[in-house]
């Protein structure tokens, strides 16, 4: 019995997403998983998230859930402003404290918490079509 619980917990540990600093070959390695979630996180606790599974968009928010096809300029899009707010974190920021987001998939997890606090997707969402 002791045996069972003891590997339960060493499957639980090793599925869980390793956090890695955000530099852009720790970004690029989620990316090539090409199934990967970028999370916004308020203070409030409130998270949107845009997710990638295979060329499909998937947007969550506190409106319905909308799923379509990704196209080549949209990403192109993402990742210019995945680069920026990169270039805007800064790491003695607290993420419970603040506004953060978050890149991760099965394996790592990237926590970017930037500068500008009002430096939010929302103009990403509206440029996407995805406010509805």
């Amino acid at each position: 019995m002791k045996k069972i619980v003891l590997l339960i917990i060493v499957i639980f540990l090793m599925s869980c997403a390793r956090t890695l600093e955000p530099t852009p070959e720790n970004i690029n390695k989620i990316f090539l998983s090409k199934d990967f979630t970028f999370e916004f996180h308020k203070k409030d606790g409130v998270c949107e998230s845009l997710s990638f599974r295979n060329d499909y968009l998937v947007y969550k928010s506190d409106q319905p859930t909308l799923r379509r096809e990704i196209t080549y300029d949209e990403v192109l899009l993402i990742n210019d402003f995945i680069q920026k707010i990169v270039n805007k974190h800064v790491k003695d920021l607290d993420p419970e404290a603040n506004s953060h987001y978050v890149i991760k998939n099965t394996a790592y997890k990237v926590i970017i918490v930037p500068r500008q606090e009002d430096f939010y997707f929302a103009a990403l969402i509206k440029t996407l079509k995805l406010d509805g």
